[in-house]
């Protein structure tokens, strides 16, 4: 199993609050941005702001991942090329599951667990092959995809080349 790309997420009520928060107050440079709603930053780090029917308050409650006092507001974030192989693995061992195998409302499919300690861990497919499966499925509409996964034209045709 090759695990990549981790990236500390932080839920967000509002993810261009939080963007011009982060810019404006302390600097940072927005490195990728997803239809508003998601920011990721130079610093190493990402902003999401939970969109409605997605699987994390779903499965969690809006209220576990809004409420400033409690733990449940960040995740670890990983990349990888063999989502199933993966998964497979994390049963095998008996890993907690908060969701098994699940394609998100843009496309890509996650798996989200727990560490021993409790923290929450999210697995996706890579950025290529997600955007790569979804490109094929529109039937290599640059448009419809962009749309589809909340992702510009431009940062698509950088990455499916």
């Amino acid at each position: 199993m090759k695990l990549k790309n981790c990236i500390p997420v932080l839920f967000v009520k509002d993810a261009k609050v939080a963007r011009d928060f982060y810019v404006n107050t302390l600097g940072f440079k927005v490195i990728m941005e997803f239809g508003g709603l998601n920011y990721a930053f130079n610093n190493g780090f990402a902003v999401w702001q939970i969109m409605d029917g997605n699987v994390i308050p779903e499965t969690l409650g809006k209220e576990n991942i809004t409420n400033p006092n409690l733990a449940s507001r960040f995740e670890l974030c990983f990349e990888t090329d063999d989502i199933g192989g993966v998964h497979k693995k994390l049963k095998e061992n008996g890993t907690k599951f908060l969701h098994e195998l699940h394609t998100e409302v843009y496309g890509q499919r996650t798996i989200r667990f727990y560490d021993p300690d409790g923290h929450l861990i999210e697995i996706g497919e890579a950025m290529p092959i997600f955007l790569q499966r979804i490109y094929e499925e529109e039937n290599r509409d640059l448009e419809a995809t962009a749309k589809r996964t909340y992702t510009s034209v431009e940062m698509l045709r950088g990455i499916l080349k």
